[in-house]
C-alpha cells in the first residue's frame, strides 16, 4: 500500500474582489479531485461523485490575497496498472506447428513484448481464441504528476474579468505573485507565469515591515499557525466566528447587541486577512434618522453594523473591520468615524429635502420613470396597482374607510421613487415612502403598508406585518408578473432577469400564510383585465402561462413547507388553486402518513381509475340493483363520506375504507354481463373516486 502525504498549495495574488474568492476555490477543488480521480490519487475513505466533488469539504482557505487548498492523504505515487490488449484470432498468430507468424510477431512487437508473453484464450464477445497480452504500466510519482498539472489546472480557471500584465500572455483575476506548493516536506517544482513554487509565502503587510523574509512552510499541517503568527488568518470560516464573538463582545460592553446581518459579516470575513472588530461612535443627533437609513447608510458606505437596545432603537455606536491584529493609536476608529459622519451628514440632509415636499408631489414625477419598455412608467404601473387593490380589497372588506386606505396605500407605494434617499440607496424604496407619509402624519395602516410593500423580499424574509401591507404587497408583484407574462417576458430555464419567480412566489406565500380565498385563477383573470391594450399576447395564452407558472410555486411552497413528496404529489393532484384547502389537505395527509391503511386505500384507487379509464358512468344509480353484501356495505359508506365535510375527519373515514375496497375488489366483479347492474357498480366506483378526490390522487401515493 503506497505511503500518503498532506497536499498544500497557495497561490498568494495581488488584492482579489471578494465575490470572486469563492467560485474561484470552489472551481479549483472541483478540478483537482477530477484530476486526482483520473490519475487513481484519491485519498483514502473519500469518494468523489460524478461532477468532480469529494465527499469531505475542503476548508476554505482564502482571503484577499491568497487562494490555498489543503488535501490529505494523498497517496505518493500511482499504483500500477495492468491493461490487457487483445489482438489476432490464434490461427492467424501461429502456424500448424505453433511457430509465431508474422502477424503474431507484429502484434507482440506492437505492444512492446517478446512472442512468449503472448497468450491465447477466448475473450467475452469472442468467437474463438485470440492473441491476449497483459501489460503492466508502472505508477508514477504523484509530485511528477503534480508537477505536469498544476499550472494547466491553474491556467483553466474561468476568471471574470482576466487580467494580464507587462509582456505576460497568461492571464488570471489578479497577478499571481508567490506559489507554495507542498507535498508533505516536498516542495512540488512547478512554474506559473515565471513564478516558481517554494515552501515560503507571504503574511501581512504590516507583519513584513519588521520582517522582510518570506514565511517559511516546514509542512502542510504548520501553514495556519505560520500564517496566523504573520498576521493572516487563512480561514475565512475561522475568521467570520471570530468577527461573530467580538462583534456580540463589544455591543455587550456599551449595554446593547448587534443589529444582525449575516450577508455583511460574510462580507467582511472575505475583505480582511485578520479578523479585528473596533467600535465607533458617532453623534446621538443623528439617531433622529429613521433606523433603516442609519442601518443602510453604514453598511453600505462602511461596511459597518449598528448596535441597537433590546427594544430596538439604535445605540450612537458602530462596528467595523480593522484587517489588522490591533488599532494602538486609534487610527482605524478614527478614521471610520471621520467619514461615516460625513456620510451621515449627506443622509442627515436627503431625509430633510426629501421632507419639504409632500409625497404625493412626486406622483406626477413617476411618468418620467421607466418600469419595462412595453408597460410603460412607474406612473403607469401605479394606475394598474390601484386598480387591482380596488379590485380585490372590495372582496376582502366591506369597510369602505378601509378600502379607501388600501388605496392612498396603493397611488402612494411608488413616489419614493424620485426622492433623493432612494436616489441614494435603491435599496430603501418602499421603506421611506413610508417613513415620509409617517411624518406627514398618514393613518399608520397606510404608512406601514407602503412601507413593506416590497416584502418579501427573498425566501427568508417575511411578508408584510399587516393585511393592507400584504394586499398592497400582493397587488404590486401580481401586475408585475402578469403584465411581463402578457408581453411575452417570462422566465426559462435558470433565466429569471425580472426575478419573476421570487414575486410569484412572494403572491403565494402571502396567500398561503394569510389563508385569503383567492385562487390565482381569479387573480389572473383580474390582472390581465388590468393591463387590458399593453398586452401581445393572446389573453388564453397568457393565462395558460401564468396558471403553470403559479402552480409550480404553489409546488415550491408545499415543498418549503416541509411535507412529503407523497402528500405534495397527491394533494396538488386533486386541485391547488384554493390554497385554503390544499394546506388543510396536506396537514390532514401528513397526520395520516404513516397509517398502513393508506398503502392499500392508494392500490385500491389505482385499481379504481384502471375500471373507470375509458368509462363513462353516472353519478347516480339505484343502490337496490346491488346485490352482494360487500358492495351494499360499501355504498353505505359512500353516503357516510359524502357528508363529512372536515378533511381530518374525511380521511378517517377514508382509511376505515381500506378494508371494504379489498372485500369488494376480492368478491365483486364490477364489469358484470348485466347491464344496469354493470352501471351500478360503475356509477358507485365513480362516486367513491369523486370522495377521494375532494382529499387527494391517492393513485399517486408511493
Amino acid at each position: 500500500m503506497s505511503a500518503t502525504k498532506t497536499f498544500l498549495l497557495e497561490l498568494h495574488c495581488e488584492e482579489i474582489p471578494a465575490r470572486f474568492l469563492k467560485p474561484l476555490h470552489f472551481e479549483f477543488s472541483q478540478l483537482f479531485f477530477k484530476f486526482l480521480e483520473k490519475e487513481s490519487l484519491v485519498p483514502a475513505g473519500a469518494s468523489v461523485s460524478a461532477n468532480g466533488f469529494v465527499s469531505d469539504a475542503l476548508p476554505d482557505f482564502l482571503s484577499p490575497r491568497k487562494l490555498a487548498w489543503r488535501i490529505s492523504g494523498i497517496p505518493t505515487s500511482q499504483p500500477d496498472q495492468t491493461e490487457t490488449q487483445v489482438g489476432p484470432p490464434q490461427r492467424m498468430c501461429v502456424d500448424e506447428a505453433g511457430k509465431p507468424t508474422i502477424q503474431g510477431e507484429k502484434f507482440a512487437e506492437k505492444w512492446g513484448v517478446p512472442f512468449s508473453a503472448v497468450r491465447f484464450e477466448q475473450p467475452a464477445g469472442k468467437k474463438e481464441p485470440c492473441a491476449v497480452v497483459t501489460l503492466t504500466k508502472q505508477g508514477r510519482p504523484t509530485a511528477d504528476l503534480l508537477t505536469e498539472a498544476l499550472p494547466g489546472l491553474i491556467a483553466g480557471l474561468h476568471v471574470p474579468k482576466a487580467m494580464r500584465w507587462g509582456r505576460s500572455e497568461f492571464e488570471f483575476v489578479r497577478p499571481i505573485r508567490n506559489i507554495l506548493c507542498l507535498l508533505g516536506d516536498q516542495v512540488v517544482p512547478l512554474q506559473v507565469d515565471g513564478v516558481q513554487a517554494s515552501n515560503t509565502t507571504w503574511g501581512h503587510r504590516l507583519f513584513h515591515r519588521a520582517q522582510p523574509a518570506p514565511v517559511a512552510i516546514p509542512a502542510p499541517e504548520a501553514y495556519e499557525a505560520a500564517l496566523e503568527a504573520a498576521g493572516v488568518v487563512v480561514s475565512v470560516d475561522v475568521r467570520r466566528a471570530r468577527m461573530a464573538e467580538q462583534l456580540e463582545a463589544l455591543a455587550t460592553e456599551v449595554g446593547g447587541r448587534v443589529v444582525a446581518d449575516a450577508e455583511l459579516l460574510d462580507t467582511l470575513a472575505e475583505i480582511v486577512e485578520f479578523p479585528k472588530i473596533v467600535r465607533g461612535d458617532f453623534p446621538a443627533s443623528f439617531l433622529e434618522l429613521p433606523k433603516e437609513v442609519l442601518v443602510t447608510s453604514l453598511r453600505e458606505h462602511q461596511k459597518s453594523f449598528c448596535i441597537e437596545q433590546a427594544d430596538g432603537t439604535l445605540l450612537p455606536f458602530f462596528l467595523t473591520a480593522a484587517n489588522r491584529t490591533d488599532d494602538p493609536a486609534g487610527f482605524v476608529k478614527a478614521g471610520n468615524e471621520w467619514v461615516l459622519k460625513a456620510r451621515l451628514y449627506d443622509a442627515r440632509f436627503f431625509f430633510a429635502e426629501d421632507l419639504k415636499h409632500p409625497l404625493s408631489d412626486r406622483l406626477e414625477k413617476l411618468q418620467a420613470l421607466t418600469f419595462q419598455r412595453d408597460l410603460g412608467s412607474y406612473h403607469a404601473k401605479t394606475g394598474r396597482v390601484v386598480a387591482l387593490v380596488k379590485g380585490i380589497a372590495t372582496r376582502l372588506s366591506s369597510d369602505e374607510t378601509h378600502v379607501n386606505r388600501a388605496l392612498e396605500a396603493a397611488r402612494m407605494a411608488k413616489c419614493d421613487l424620485r426622492t433623493l434617499m432612494v436616489g441614494e440607496f435603491p435599496e430603501l424604496q418602499g421603506v421611506m415612502g413610508g417613513e415620509y407619509l409617517k411624518h406627514e402624519g398618514a393613518h399608520e395602516d397606510v404608512w406601514m403598508a407602503v412601507k413593506e410593500h416590497y416584502r418579501p423580499v427573498g425566501a427568508e424574509d417575511a411578508i408584510p406585518s399587516t393585511p393592507m401591507g400584504c394586499l398592497l404587497s400582493l397587488c404590486d408583484k401580481l401586475d408585475t408578473v402578469a403584465g411581463c407574462f402578457a408581453v411575452g417576458l417570462i422566465p426559462s430555464g435558470s433565466k429569471d432577469p425580472l426575478a419573476l419567480r421570487r414575486a410569484g412566489q412572494g403572491i403565494v406565500r402571502i396567500l398561503w400564510e394569510r389563508g385569503w380565498d383567492l385562487s390565482p385563477s381569479d387573480l389572473i383573470t383580474v390582472a390581465l383585465g388590468v393591463v387590458g391594450a399593453k398586452a401581445t399576447k393572446p389573453a388564453a395564452e397568457t393565462k395558460e402561462a401564468l396558471l403553470a407558472f403559479f402552480r409550480d410555486r404553489v409546488a415550491y411552497q408545499l415543498e418549503v413547507a416541509g411535507y412529503a413528496g407523497s402528500v405534495r404529489r397527491s394533494a396538488l393532484a386533486a386541485g391547488w388553486e384554493d390554497l385554503t384547502d390544499l394546506k388543510a389537505r396536506c396537514e390532514a395527509l401528513s397526520a395520516f402518513a404513516e397509517d398502513p391503511r393508506f398503502a392499500s386505500l392508494a392500490q385500491s384507487a389505482k385499481r379504481i381509475g384502471n375500471i373507470l379509464k375509458d368509462e363513462t358512468p353516472s353519478t347516480t344509480f339505484d343502490a337496490a340493483l346491488l346485490t352482494q353484501a360487500e358492495e351494499k356495505a360499501l355504498a353505505e359508506q359512500l353516503g357516510h363520506l359524502e357528508g363529512t365535510p372536515d378533511q381530518a375527519a374525511l380521511l378517517t373515514a377514508l382509511a376505515d375504507l381500506a378494508e371494504p375496497l379489498e372485500a369488494f375488489f376480492n368478491a365483486v366483479m364490477v364489469k358484470c354481463e348485466d347491464p344496469a347492474l354493470r352501471a351500478a357498480r360503475l356509477s358507485l366506483l365513480h362516486r367513491l373516486r369523486q370522495a377521494f378526490l375532494r382529499v387527494a390522487d391517492f393513485s399517486l401515493w408511493q
